[in-house]
């Protein structure tokens, strides 16, 4: 694995994170496709590609099971999802916007709310 830290490793690293802010399932396969192309090439591409990656699943994962919740609650769980979901989104953005900053500095960045899928 080459160690090439350039401005262009921390430019498509920033890109990795921001992709979070596209819809449907943009924000996992446009990081999945720079990660895939990069990592052999750039162990700073390969960290940031694997943190987005990770947090995007992680979401997803959460948002299936707030889903799963409201409907095995008939309903009447979406009085609590609902308060939570608000947070969520708010804290989603923030963890997005620093971890693309991190990256553009060229600073490694942990996602808070995230589980180790990718390793």
């Amino acid at each position: 694995m080459k160690i090439v830290d350039s401005k262009t490793d921390h430019n498509l690293a920033m890109i990795l994170h921001l992709c979070g802010f596209l819809n449907g399932m943009l924000p996992i396969v446009v990081p999945l496709i720079i990660w895939l192309l990069k990592r052999e090439e750039s162990d700073f591409i390969d960290k940031h590609g694997k943190a987005a990656l990770n947090f995007q699943i992680s979401v997803i994962i959460i948002g299936i099971l707030a889903v799963l919740f409201i409907i095995f609650t008939f309903g009447l769980g979406t009085f609590f999802v609902a308060p939570l979901a608000i947070i969520f989104v708010l804290l989603y953005i923030l963890f997005i916007i620093r971890a693309a900053i991190a990256a553009h500095k060229g600073q490694y960045y942990t996602y808070p709310i995230s589980w180790d899928i990718i390793k």
